[in-house]
């Protein structure tokens, strides 16, 4: 039967068996939750939406990736739950205090720049992991918590200031960009 042979081609898995029609849903929700504008799209709307959209996603899915590994890495490490569990605040801990000024930062210094710190502060906060050694791998969490208040607060911002700014799309337009 066709049922039988989906649920064995997606090895009797929950999620797999799930994974196709909830992304089907999806699609067909997002098609009819986008945004409505008289306006007529720009040639290089789409170039900068597909551009926003690689680079956001890339960089984010550099933050979520690691997620799922960095407690069994350092439990590898033979750090205690103790020592593990503080590891995992500070990155919290420098998030929350971090992200209370960020934004004046990117004010400050552009939000550009900062984004490119993001880049930076993450890809250092990465290098920390080859190391056991407890405060080096606290120095990455707490690069980490930074370059976290940075993706969830710059991206958007240097998006916006593009799009009204760079290019001079019409505010109008902004929905489409949100509704990605």
């Amino acid at each position: 039967s066709v049922v039988h042979n989906l649920w064995t081609y997606f090895g009797q898995s929950f999620y797999h068996a799930a994974i196709i029609p909830l992304l089907a849903l999806t699609v067909v929700l997002a098609w009819y939750a986008r945004p409505s504008t008289s306006e007529e799209m720009p040639r290089k709307f789409a170039n900068f939406q597909y551009t926003y959209l690689v680079v956001w996603c890339v960089c984010v899915a550099a933050d979520w990736l690691q997620g799922p590994y960095v407690y069994a890495l350092y439990s590898a490490y033979g750090f205690t739950g103790q020592e593990i569990a503080q590891l995992f605040v500070a990155g919290f801990a420098s998030s929350l205090v971090f992200g209370c000024f960020v934004g004046s930062l990117a004010d400050r210094f552009g939000r550009k720049l900062c984004c490119m710190a993001y880049c930076a502060f993450y890809i250092a906060s990465c290098i920390t992991k080859h190391w056991q050694h407890y405060w080096i791998l606290m120095l990455g969490r707490v690069l980490g918590g930074v370059a976290t208040s940075l993706i969830f607060s710059c991206f958007e911002c240097w998006m916006v200031s593009e799009h009204l700014q760079r290019f001079r799309f019409s505010s109008g337009l902004l929905s489409y960009m949100f509704g990605l």
